[in-house]
């Protein structure tokens, strides 16, 4: 996400982005322990990288929402990736549920996918550099602010359906959630990209 956007790995960013990734590793914890509301856990991490980014990370709030479904969409592919090689592999849906080996290794590869996908972006140069530096920078939500912030509430209102819809479903919820967000990011990224040209104007 951070590589994506172009902000420079210092120290004060590696050290943050440790603190905050250990804390919500236990958000992650405990909402999973509660039934009412573990399935919804990735959104509710969602909301707090949100938050997290905007206040300690000083990004205005619009740009750390897109920012962080930037992060959304990237995470979901990448899993469903290593999920399905996991499939091609042997292994079925109670497998992956029931061993905690076989999960923290699924969590692992989509981390190295992840990494790889990162350090392309970082040698290639590309990513996007509209997301200014100072806090309170004004956003007019207009043109295409308005449709990334159109596609990001519809992509995140049907995700948070179709969760419940499948809770009981691994498969299908798997399927269907990686699916979405995987036709969600060419248009995401093409109006990211215009939104780049246009600020660069």
């Amino acid at each position: 996400m951070f590589t994506l956007f172009r902000f420079s790995l210092d120290k004060w960013l590696v050290r943050n982005v440790i603190v905050v990734a250990l804390i919500t590793s236990q958000v992650s914890y405990f909402t999973r322990l509660t039934p009412e509301i573990g399935n919804l856990t990735t959104y509710i991490q969602l909301f707090l990288f949100v938050v997290v980014l905007w206040v300690l990370f000083r990004v205005p709030l619009f740009y750390s929402i897109i920012m962080n479904f930037s992060g959304l969409i990237s995470s979901f592919v990448t899993s469903g990736i290593a999920i399905l090689l996991a499939s091609f592999a042997g292994a079925n849906s109670a497998e992956i549920q029931g061993n905690s080996m076989l999960t923290a290794a699924i969590q692992l590869l989509s981390a190295l996918i992840n990494i790889a996908v990162a350090r392309l972006i970082y040698t290639r140069n590309w990513g996007f550099d509209f997301v200014p530096s100072e806090r309170r920078f004004r956003v007019k939500i207009n043109g295409t602010n308005a449709v990334l912030l159109a596609i990001i509430a519809v992509v995140v209102v049907l995700s948070v359906v179709i969760t419940l819809i499948f809770r009981n479903d691994f498969d299908e919820y798997v399927i269907t959630a990686s699916l979405i967000f995987l036709l969600t990011i060419p248009v995401f990224f093409y109006f990211s990209l215009r939104k780049d040209n246009e600020d660069a104007t």
